[in-house]
């Protein structure tokens, strides 16, 4: 083993060291909702109401940017994902570069049967995507990674 994977190890065993004994859950609920800035709310909307079967819930005026759009987007169990877009910052209008702070990617259980029929749905749309251990990655309009974990 080299030093490096040594160090690594090491790590993992302090990490390790944090997990409870019993399986103590979180205080939360888990998730209401993940915000994510849009460029195009219109391009989002479009890819997971008729790409990923992810209806839109919800549009309103931002309540803390009059000129920015809230859209609400399910993703089952009362979660959501909250697009706002931010057409008056220029900033706002570029992908973030990948790196520390960043979100890697958003995994969703979805059922085989439903799966296979966004793969299909991919497939005939020309939706680019990855299939990786079992899981499919996609990319959605603003560059957020969504991977989808088949269950049975």
């Amino acid at each position: 083993m080299t030093t490096s994977e040594s160090k690594t190890e090491a790590m993992r065993e302090r990490l390790r060291g944090l997990i409870p004994e019993g399986g103590k859950d979180g205080p939360t609920q888990g998730v209401n909702h993940i915000a994510v800035f849009a460029k195009d709310l219109e391009a989002t909307a479009k890819f997971y109401s008729e790409i990923m079967d992810m209806p839109v819930i919800r549009v309103s005026a931002n309540r803390d940017a009059a000129e920015s759009t809230h859209m609400n987007v399910a993703i089952g169990n009362g979660m959501s994902l909250a697009f706002f877009d931010f057409p008056h910052v220029p900033r706002l209008q570029r992908k973030a570069p990948e790196g520390v702070g960043n979100v890697m990617h958003i995994a969703l259980p979805i059922a085989k049967g439903i799966f296979q029929d966004l793969k299909g749905r991919m497939d005939k749309n020309k939706v680019k995507y990855q299939e990786v251990g079992g899981s499919l990655y996609v990319k959605d309009p603003n560059g957020l990674a969504i991977e989808l974990m088949p269950y049975d």
